[in-house]
């Protein structure tokens, strides 16, 4: 019995932390569209990539960083790499490749 009740709070807490995941991603996007737009370039794929996750200590303490990159395009025919960084609910820095201007 003590097994399936250590079995259930694992999936609930991977659940927690999944779903955590997804509203962190969900807001970063959100970010960088805003942004794209604001620099008049176009966001590709409308999509993120995790490329990196740790705990890191801060002023507000302990926080879990995440990192994302995306790709966008100035001209439409060159790639170019972005990439956004959140500390907990906060993104802290959002960085657009140096590229050509239409």
């Amino acid at each position: 019995m003590l097994g399936w009740l250590y079995f259930l709070t694992a999936c609930v807490l991977l659940y927690l932390f999944w779903n955590r995941q997804q509203q962190a991603k969900s807001m970063a996007l959100k970010a960088v569209r805003k942004h794209c737009q604001q620099e008049d370039v176009q966001l590709l794929d409308d999509t993120l990539v995790m490329s990196g996750m740790a705990v890191r200590r801060g002023p507000g303490g302990w926080r879990l960083h995440r990192e994302f990159r995306f790709e966008f395009s100035s001209t439409g025919d060159e790639r170019y790499e972005g990439k956004v960084t959140l500390a907990g609910r906060h993104i802290i820095g959002l960085r657009l490749q140096a590229h050509r201007i239409h």
